[in-house]
């Protein structure tokens, strides 16, 4: 959940491992939503979302960064254009029919008929969805994204245990990602101060690094 204007959040949803929701306009499951906080009316601003993790909004770019988690394999760090959000059109990112990953426990027989419902595209543009600025395969358990300079970022892993530094390009295309262990699942992030905080999960402790 991001602040997003004086009369606005933005709330990220998860499919609840109810994937068909994800590309149903009818549920907020798999969605990003923006939430008037005067009167509580909603309106969906993005959907084809697994499991949403880090939300960041920049203004100065006016864009928003999403990551979420993708199935087994397919974490992904997408872009969501706020100008198509101003002309009220939804922005899909595919989950469930495209996607870096693959179903868990795909190598059953069962899950045969998985795929046909949700064959997991390795191509989003081509299928009519938003390709995502990055996939992680194998999945690394993103979690938040901050912004650190003026076209620097850094987002932070479970799994992984490691911080993911990187730049946007002009083009919006990531370019110098460097990967930074820290030996810890992290939780969260805050930058301030050119300080960067994290919130480390398994000893429940702080860390900040100085980026000066």
């Amino acid at each position: 959940m991001i602040y997003f204007d004086d009369n606005h959040i933005l709330l990220s949803i998860g499919d609840y491992r109810s994937r068909y929701l994800a590309q149903d306009i009818k549920s907020v499951n798999g969605k990003i939503i923006k939430v008037n906080i005067d009167d509580g009316n909603y309106e969906i601003i993005s959907m084809g979302h697994r499991n949403p993790q880090g939300l960041y909004f920049d203004k100065e770019k006016n864009f928003i960064l999403e990551t979420e988690h993708g199935p087994r394999g397919g974490d992904e760090i997408n872009l969501i254009n706020v100008n198509l959000i101003n002309e009220d059109k939804i922005q899909n990112y595919g989950w469930a029919i495209s996607s870096a990953g693959e179903h868990y426990y795909s190598t059953i027989e069962r899950n045969e008929k998985i795929y046909e419902k949700y064959p997991l595209y390795k191509s989003h543009i081509e299928h009519g969805f938003i390709e995502p600025l990055k996939s992680f395969v194998p999945s690394i358990a993103i979690s938040e994204i901050v912004k650190i300079s003026q076209n620097k970022y850094a987002v932070c892993s479970l799994r992984d245990k490691s911080l993911y530094f990187f730049e946007l390009n002009e083009q919006k295309q990531i370019i110098n990602l460097n990967r930074v262990e820290v030996y810890e699942r992290v939780r969260d992030l805050r930058f301030n101060n050119n300080q960067l905080y994290l919130f480390m999960e398994d000893t429940a402790s702080i860390g900040v690094i100085n980026l000066n």
